[in-house]
Order: C-alpha cells, then structure tokens, then sequence
C-alpha cells in the first residue's frame, strides 16, 4: 500500500477546506456555497454561460437544489451571459446572508433559487469535510472512484437543449419486441430522472436505438492470459453501489482469444419539434463498443451501463470517451465544527443541529466520545491513523480491491467474516487514536453494539459535561462525467 506521508492528512484536510471554500466576508467568519461552475463552450447547452460542473454533498446549493449541468442565467438579478468568471464570481459577495441564481435545464426553463450561505469560523471543519478524511475506517461509506466508459458523442451543434423537454420512441421491430421494450423502459427511468418527460403523443425527440450482442469465435477459454487483467468496476445508479462488471478496461490491451463477446450499443435523438416535413434531424448519438469477458447479457448490461451513457446529455464533455467519477458519502451527522489546527475543540455548532440541541457550544473542548480519548494531537492523530491502515489491512476482502481517484492502489472493505475483529481494533485507541471513527459508528465493524447515540464528554469552563448526541446519517452521491 501507498505510504501516507507524515503530515498528508492535516495538508489534505487543509485542502479539503480550502476547495469549499467559496465566499470570504471578513475575518470573522467564511461563507460557502458549495458549487463548482465554468463557462460553456457548447453550442447546445448555456453557451458562454456558467454551467455547474459540481456541488458538494451536504452544502447549501445541494440543499436549495442546484443540479449537475445547471445553466446559471442570472445572480442576484445580474444576467450571466457572456460575462467573464471572475465578473460572476464576484456577485456571489453582494449579500452577507444569501444570493439568488435564476437556472435553466432540462426541467425548467427559468427557476429561482435561494442559497442560505453557510457562514462559520474561517478554521471550522465540518463532519462532511473529516468523513473523506478519515475515509479508510469505512471505505463502504466514503468512496471517490474513477472509471471509463468507452462511449462517444455527437452533438448537433445547431440544436438547443434546453428546448426539448419530451421524448418518445421510433417503432419497435416485433422481432425484438420484448429486448426493445425492455431497453426503452430504461430510457424512460433515466430521462424523467433528469426531468424530461415521455410523450409519446406529441415528443420533442424521439429515440433510435441499434445494438449487437455477438460471440467471439477466435474466443480460447484456457488461454494463459484469461483472467489476469484487471477488475473494471462502474457505478450501479439504481443500487448505489460500485460493482464489478465482466468486460475489460477500455484503456488496457486484450488478446483477442480473450474476448468472450463483442458489444455494440448506440441510440440516436431525432427532432420532432422543429424539423420540416418529411425531415429526420440528428441532435443527439452516442455509441459505446465493449469487450465482455465472461457470462454477461446484453439488458444487464444496458441496466447498468445505460443510466451512466445518458449522464453525457446535455453537456457532452469529451466526445470520444467517458471519465466518470463518483462521490459518495455516508457519515454521522451531529453539526459540530473542530478547529482545523486542534481537532479537540469545537469553533462552531449549526443550528439545530444534534449537536446543538443535546447542548454543544462553540468553545467546548472534546476530550471522549463514546469511551474513546480525544486527547491527540496533530501529530499523534496522523501517525495513529497511518498504523491503524498498516495494521488492519489483513482484516480486509482483497476480493473488493480497487484503486481510488487519489491513485491509492490497496482500497478494499472490511471483511464481513472479520467484523468483531475489526471493532477490536477501533476501541485500541491508545494505539490508534480512532475517535473519529464516531462518524461511521452506525456499523457493525467500527461500534460492535452499535449505538443509537453517541456520547460526548467535554471541558467548559474547568468542568466536564456529558452529552448524548442521537446523530442523524447524511449520505450523498454525486456523479461527475466528462
């Protein structure tokens, strides 16, 4: 495994904070948003308008329900088009408290939302922030995964978009009636996910599809090199959950005798709305080609694969290929924020949150949480935290390995069969300074009783208190594709 340098985790929680950090007022506090944006260069979609290419779980753009591939059209009354990065960026400071954004999609063609800045001691870091942080005490719960889909575009440069709200399908061969059906049911599940609607009176598009599902014949199952490549893993969107998947990565050479199947998959959008008579306009085609290494159908496939080739629509990104990475988080929320630069003591407490109505405040200085001692420092908390990684790592499934997106190549979860083991392990803390593995608490590997609350002893004012925080689980998932 990738050794963690000394320091890395105090650098990477410093970045993780800055990263969020969207709005500075003063001194005193700092404001965040938590939405990434950039300015389009497609024709099609928000061109030389800001685009949202990301949003971070938990912030209050996800909260006020700003979406991935949001056109921004306006900030605080202020039209966006054509107007530079830096000009839009500085909108976001006209006003203390919030800012309205006006948006256009899929689904709307104008909404306004307001985003509650979320405004906090500039050296707060929130539960959301430390999850990804302390990630290999539950790598169930936290993950940040790559992977490819070998899928191109083409967009029409000439449509817009946003214009085309409804969708239906071109006539269905009765000899694959009951494959097409099935497929079109998928599109139908993705596309109303995204806010389109199925029409199939008067649609906006209607969508082509055309596939094949072939053998290969030069295929050799005792070939020396059958089952020595790599694990391809891709998001299940319905379960969300990463799963493994039997084709081969797109990046890597296979000998052709290893190929069980050849896969063509492609649909085509064809205007319905604007085009003449007798006319069939293409705006939209996208097409993937895969090499299955084992016992795969065609619909299990597109169940999977589908969902992930139509988050390209709208903004395709890169036509020739597909970069997917997926967010997820899962953690115990209580609303306590830790000093970045001592981690025991608490510089902020949202409002209403677990924290705040068992009776937390700003200034309390953690010293046990559920039987665990907070009395680390910086440097005890990072080294106990890379012995914790070197120490545990024969308590994991090496059948679930994957390399995440930082490049750390031995990622694997727990192994179930090893669950008490593990939860030994966790309540080592003067070895292992694990308290924070509070934030995963509501498994079995990390808490063996696994407890409805948790309970935090503190220091104010000379005086320990006791608290019983009954936390609520946040969890989130984002999909970024490019």
């Amino acid at each position: 495994m990738k050794r963690m340098p000394r320091a890395a985790l105090f650098l990477f929680i410093g970045s993780l904070f800055i990263v969020g950090r969207v709005v500075a007022q003063n001194h005193d506090v700092t404001c965040q948003l938590g939405f990434v944006f950039e300015i389009s260069e497609s024709k099609s979609w928000g061109y030389k308008e800001p685009v949202i290419v990301d949003v971070i779980p938990g912030s209050p753009a996800e909260r006020a329900g700003l979406k991935l591939n949001d056109i921004i059209l306006s900030v605080n009354k202020n039209g966006t088009y054509q107007k530079s990065y830096q000009t839009i960026a500085s909108w976001f400071n006209q006003d203390d408290a919030e800012m309205t954004i006006a948006i256009r999609n899929s689904e709307h063609s104008f909404k306004e939302l307001r985003i509650a800045k979320d405004c906090r001691h500039p050296n707060a870091i929130n539960e959301a922030q430390l999850a990804p942080v302390f990630a290999f005490y539950s790598l169930e719960d936290v993950q940040d995964r790559r992977f490819l889909l070998p899928v191109t575009t083409k967009a029409n440069e000439a449509a817009l978009f946003h214009n085309y709200r409804s969708f239906s399908f071109a006539p269905i061969d009765e000899r694959t009636r009951a494959i097409d059906e099935r497929v079109n049911a998928i599109f139908i599940r993705s596309l109303t996910a995204m806010g389109l609607t199925y029409n199939p009176e008067d649609p906006d598009f209607i969508i082509q599809t055309y596939y094949s599902f072939e053998s290969n014949p030069m295929f050799k199952a005792d070939s020396p090199t059958y089952g020595s490549y790599q694990t391809v893993w891709r998001y299940d969107m319905r379960n969300r959950r990463t799963v493994r998947v039997p084709v081969y990565d797109p990046s890597e050479p296979v000998r052709v005798d290893d190929i069980v199947y050849n896969l063509d998959f492609g649909y085509r959008f064809l205007d319905m709305k604007f085009m003449g008579a007798g006319e069939s306009v293409l705006i939209w085609e996208s097409e993937v080609k895969e090499r299955v290494s084992g016992r795969y159908t065609l619909l299990d496939y597109l169940e999977l694969n589908l969902p992930l080739m139509l988050l390209k629509f709208p903004y395709p990104g890169n036509p020739t290929f597909g970069t997917y990475q997926v967010k997820y988080v899962k953690y115990n929320y209580t609303g306590i924020g830790y000093d970045m630069d001592d981690l025991k003591t608490v510089v902020s407490v949202d409002a209403g949150s677990p924290a705040a109505m068992a009776g937390i405040r700003p200034g309390d200085v953690v010293v046990n949480v559920q039987g665990w001692d907070f009395n680390h420092t910086t440097r005890s908390l990072t080294e106990g935290y890379r012995r914790f990684l070197a120490e545990t790592m024969n308590l994991r499934d090496r059948s679930t390995r994957y390399t995440d997106s930082k490049g750390f190549k031995e990622c694997m979860f727990w192994d179930v069969s090893k669950y008490r083991q593990v939860s030994e392990a966790f309540a080592n803390n003067r070895r292992y300074s694990a308290a924070f593995s509070y934030l995963f608490n509501f498994n079995q590997y990390v808490d063996w009783n696994t407890p409805a609350s948790i309970n935090f002893e503190v220091e104010r004012g000379g005086n320990r208190l006791n608290f019983a925080v009954s936390p609520r689980i946040n969890e989130s998932t984002h999909i970024l594709v490019n």
